[in-house]
């Protein structure tokens, strides 16, 4: 994953039902990095940030599979 590129969502099908955010109107999706939260028992939560219709949203690691590089073509 590279900050500030551009990805977009493969196998919607495949993502999860349970989820805060409708990934099946998404658009394009920007990388915005790791976004890491040290909790009070100095265990570090490392969740990944994207931009998706214009709102913040953290995913944890495991989402990142649905994430695909858009090619300069598209």
């Amino acid at each position: 994953m590279n900050v500030g590129c551009l990805y977009g969502i493969r196998d919607l099908w495949n993502l999860p039902r349970n989820s805060l955010h409708d990934w099946k109107n998404a658009g394009v999706v920007l990388y915005l990095g790791e976004d890491i939260c040290k909790r009070d028992d100095a265990t570090n939560v490392v969740n990944h940030a994207v931009l998706v219709d214009g709102k913040r949203v953290l995913l944890d690691s495991s989402f990142l599979r649905f994430l695909e590089p858009l090619s300069e073509n598209r």
